[in-house]
């Protein structure tokens, strides 16, 4: 038997607990675990970000949220212009008779599944931060996203390079330089943005915020022609705003319910083909645990070495969806408002055929 004492607000009484209770109220404490932490930047004072007021519901009461306005957390040229708005075309657009540019077609119009035959898989570029000039704190664990990353996508035959803590002009300039490679004989390009990161779409670069449409925009079919017709993945690891989830209990009710081409040519939009994955929901937290890495790279990883060999890529995407939102729940003791938080990726498809990666023929 193990004795304590519980307090109460008139009196102190001794309370006997058995071995096996004690066993119990060990499992529920959890002791030694390292918590969870929010993959934003952190509590210390930026000169480029502002404390959110006091008087405002927030979760720690005192964290960084990005500015209204970008002018005052990146330099003029780093702003995005804003969209055209859908509207008819003045007499000085160009749009009758306008040139379309041709690229090799790598997959018949009707193919159900992208074209993975090509002489060799693609490059895996991974840009990992871990340290900030900013002020931002480090990313403890990315590592460990990192070389999770390396494994199974070499496992899947690509070409893995990890770019460590780049500078924003230097992230530019390799971009560039992947965008003017010829990807004859590659079957598609993935790049992993393992950062911190705000609203709107903003991510971290060693030195500067910019927006993470720098990344993927560069390969669209017009801009980079080798690649046109084939996948193009973007995954970002990163904090989309400063929202948490506490989720939603579900229970199960009284009442069970079950819930080939003769065509020589054909034209696609510039933009099709592509894949991008969030880690979060816009406007939402990420969660990272600084002993394991990410919950959404670690899961990513896990359903895809396990399930690479037999399905569909974009399934696969939603099985790890699936893993994060119910296996995985934060746990920080010293924070309770950041304690049993949840979390659901996000994907944004413009991929027109299936995409597998079947193992290739030997050379």
């Amino acid at each position: 038997m193990f004795k304590r004492k519980r307090n109460n607000t008139n009196s102190q009484e001794d309370i006997e607990i058995s071995d096996d209770e004690l066993i119990n109220l060990k499992n529920e404490t959890r002791p030694g675990r390292v918590s969870d932490v929010i993959d934003s930047m952190g509590d210390r004072e930026l000169p480029l970000c502002h404390r959110r007021p006091k008087d405002e519901a927030s979760p720690d009461q005192e964290y960084f949220v990005a500015p209204e306005s970008v002018n005052l957390f990146m330099p003029d040229w780093l702003i995005r212009q804003p969209d055209t708005q859908d509207a008819t075309p003045n007499s000085n657009d160009t749009v009758a008779g306008s040139s379309v540019q041709v690229a090799k077609m790598p997959t018949s119009k009707g193919a159900h599944c992208y074209n993975m035959n090509h002489k060799n898989r693609g490059k895996c570029v991974v840009f990992n931060h871990e340290i900030f000039d900013t002020g931002f704190d480090n990313r403890e664990g990315s590592s460990y996203d990192a070389k999770r990353i390396e494994r199974t996508f070499k496992n899947l035959e690509f070409t893995v390079e990890i770019h460590d803590n780049l500078k924003h002009s230097d992230i530019l300039e390799k971009i560039e330089t992947l965008q003017q490679e010829d990807h004859s004989e590659n079957d598609c390009i993935c790049i992993f943005i393992l950062t911190h990161g705000l609203n709107n779409d903003l991510i971290c670069a060693k030195d500067v915020a910019y927006s993470s449409d720098n990344i993927w925009k560069p390969f669209t079919a017009e801009k980079c022609t080798s690649l046109a017709g084939k996948p193009k993945i973007f995954f970002f690891q990163a904090c989309r705003g400063d929202k948490l989830d506490s989720g939603i209990l579900l229970q199960r009710s009284a009442v069970r319910t079950e819930t080939d081409s003769a065509i020589t040519s054909y034209k696609i939009p510039t933009h099709a083909d592509f894949l991008i994955a969030h880690s979060t929901v816009q406007g939402f937290f990420s969660w990272r645990n600084p002993e394991e890495g990410t919950w959404y790279i670690k899961c990513l990883c896990e359903i895809i070495d396990e399930y690479a060999d037999s399905t569909d890529f974009v399934k696969m995407l939603t099985m790890t969806a699936r893993k994060v939102a119910t296996e995985y729940e934060s746990f920080h003791d010293l924070n309770l408002a950041q304690h049993e938080q949840k979390q659901v990726p996000s994907l944004t498809s413009m991929l027109i055929r299936d995409l597998y990666f079947f193992k290739k023929l030997s050379k």
